[in-house]
């Protein structure tokens, strides 16, 4: 199974969707992974043609909660042969910031039971800031917790934790049996997830570049608590996925 999550760079800053949201349709379909996580899914993203083309190949969760201003939905794959058996959407307390929140579901299969958080941390540096992650992290995991107990299957989570892996963010994780899969991974990436905004060029498109900075600077994160085998954990760096956001897509696959 694949799993991937992109935080797909929301038009707060004069970046519209319409240019770049081509080459980020071509990275998910390209790489076609069974679950889709996103982050900063605004308006012109809902209105978009890219989450308008992947509905034709993926059931989503969390976007008829727009109204209530979901900004982190996901998407699971319709051939997967997945039911999904429960879901929910709940804000991160105690942050100033209506986009940060954690959209889960729960599937169940032939073969194995899972369940997947999506979500995205506060994103201010500082040591009072720090807290505001701390505190998201204990709120991820304590959901995750719920999970595992109810259907005793392994709960992965995703995102844009808006920390690196020295952060004491991954203290809270490590408390609360919370893993990476980076950790586990037999095959990885040894690159930073987020490689900077792109460039606006003349023409109205953008490009990006691949990041110097190594894999403990990354930001982008998937997780597990419970079992599961890690066969590789990637880093997207195509050249779509450079100029189309500022953070690289990640994916993990992994055997339940």
């Amino acid at each position: 199974m694949r799993i991937m999550t992109s935080n797909i760079w929301g038009d707060y800053f004069g970046n519209p969707v319409s240019v770049r949201e081509g080459g980020l349709y071509s990275i998910f379909t390209r790489y076609s992974p069974d679950i889709l996580g996103f982050q900063e899914v605004t308006a012109s993203w809902y209105k978009g043609d890219a989450l308008k083309k992947l509905s034709e190949e993926y059931f989503f969760v969390g976007t008829e909660m727009f109204e209530s201003k979901n900004f982190v939905p996901f998407c699971y794959k319709k051939s997967s042969g997945l039911d999904l058996i429960e879901k929910g959407y709940e804000y991160l307390a105690d942050t100033p910031d209506i986009s940060k929140g954690i959209t889960w579901g729960v599937f169940k299969s032939d073969a194995c039971a899972f369940a997947v958080c999506n979500t995205h941390f506060w994103w201010k540096e500082g040591k009072e800031h720090d807290r505001i992650r701390e505190k998201n992290a204990k709120q991820l995991c304590e959901r995750m917790q719920y999970i595992r107990a109810k259907y005793s299957c392994p709960v992965f989570a995703m995102g844009d934790l808006n920390c690196t892996h020295l952060s004491t963010v991954f203290e809270v994780f490590s408390e609360n049996g919370v893993q990476k899969l980076f950790d586990k991974a037999v095959k990885k990436s040894d690159v930073c997830s987020h490689h900077g905004d792109p460039v606006k060029e003349k023409d109205g498109t953008y490009r990006g570049c691949r990041t110097q900075k190594g894999a403990e600077l990354s930001i982008d994160h998937i997780l597990m608590l419970g079992r599961a085998k890690v066969l590789q954990y990637t880093v997207v760096e195509d050249q779509e996925a450079l100029d189309a956001t500022d953070h690289s897509p990640v994916f993990a696959d992994v055997e339940l």
